[in-house]
């Protein structure tokens, strides 16, 4: 039979067209999986001794919008200034970045963000009416006393020490300028709206219903260790915060005081009668590369190792933040979904679908570059 040659449109057979709306068919009847948008721990974050969001902070600072990572990081850590100075950053050392270039200058970007001049917004729960003191200004003295301020209680910290900082006060000057440290004070201070009272020796505790003891803010076992005990007095409803190892925490070593901080704040909250607010990072369900599409990232520039990282280079180092196992609302699901069943909400800032028509074949998930979109029986 012989070919017939077409030369032109009119030749072409006619199209079928369906004219009225089709959404009354539910084909996602037909499913089998069902796409779910789950994000999983990055590695980063989950080698963070605080549980830091990562990928979250960066993400915003990469939108050009430092005050909103500002105020994610102090959610979680009230120190930002102090951790992006003398932390020993192991998140940078888990980066999946390193995979394609480099890691990712995680713990400069914290350090960029905690010196923008703009204020963050942080919000305050109601008065409670309950009165809290903790006793020792060290790191995870001023993290308890900010979230426990934050959670709406009325917060007094007191130290036998005339500065606040406990063991950072002995922190190299070259690594963390004083006049750093006393910022950092002074905005967590005035964001959760706690009171000081420095250089005391003893207290009249009486009033508060709760009493934190910081046996962190200095080298156990020495007079300002003991000072600090001396000032909780005998016989009171206190909580102890105490280091997991017996030498106390090195300057390097902040992150974890300022995570035993935030962990007694929530025990302290919950005895309070409050609900615990503190959740470490699922570190069970952490992305691996092999979940990520690596081919997808190309080779960026980067930046010189052992050199700090410049403010005006935070955004271009930002946006080599792969985001891992985090959902960036990149929207490659919603332009590769064959029937047009993934959407972003703008609103609630994430991707919802169409189930009543989604047909579960999976391209969305595939196309996902991070991982943080996954097939899932639900039938």
């Amino acid at each position: 039979m012989a070919k017939t040659k077409i030369t032109s449109a009119r030749d072409l057979p006619v199209m079928p067209l369906t004219i009225e709306d089709m959404t009354w068919n539910k084909t996602g009847t037909w499913r089998l999986l069902t796409p779910v948008q789950k994000d999983a721990t990055a590695p980063c974050r989950a080698a963070c001794p605080i549980g830091q969001p990562v990928p979250g902070f960066i993400d915003r600072l990469a939108e050009d919008d430092a005050s909103a990572a500002l105020a994610l990081l102090m959610s979680y850590n009230p120190l930002p200034g102090v951790t992006g100075r003398l932390c020993y950053h192991p998140c940078q050392g888990k980066c999946l970045r390193t995979e394609v270039d480099q890691a990712v200058s995680i713990q400069d970007l914290e350090r960029i963000i905690s010196d923008t001049p703009e204020a963050p917004v942080i919000s305050r729960l109601p008065d409670t009416g309950k009165r809290v003191a903790v006793c020792g200004a060290g790191p995870a003295g001023l993290s308890a006393a900010f979230f426990l301020g934050l959670a709406g209680h009325q917060v007094a910290l007191l130290d036998a020490a005339d500065n606040p900082g406990g063991f950072l006060n002995q922190a190299k000057a070259e690594k963390l300028p004083p006049e750093i440290l006393s910022r950092e004070v002074g905005r967590l201070a005035a964001a959760s709206g706690l009171q000081m009272a420095l250089g005391v020796a003893q207290a009249d505790l009486k009033p508060f219903d709760l009493v934190l003891v910081d046996q962190s803010a200095h080298t156990l076992g020495s007079a300002e260790a003991q000072a600090v005990d001396a000032l909780a007095g005998e016989g009171q409803n206190r909580l102890l915060m105490v280091p997991e190892k017996e030498a106390g925490y090195k300057a390097s070593q902040v992150a974890h005081a300022v995570d035993l901080g935030r962990r007694t704040a929530s025990a302290a909250h919950q005895a309070l009668g409050g609900e615990a607010f503190y959740q470490a990072p699922d570190r069970e369900h952490v992305v691996t590369k092999d979940q990520m599409s690596l081919e997808r990232f190309a080779p960026a520039a980067t930046p010189d190792k052992g050199t700090p990282l410049a403010t005006d280079q935070a955004a271009d180092e930002a946006a080599r933040c792969m985001s891992c196992g985090t959902c960036n609302l990149c929207q490659n699901c919603a332009l590769t979904c064959p029937d047009a069943c993934c959407f972003l909400d703008e609103d609630r800032g994430l991707i919802t679908f169409d189930l009543y028509h989604c047909k579960g074949c999976g391209v969305c998930s595939y196309e996902c570059p991070r991982g943080a979109l996954v097939m899932e029986n639900l039938q």
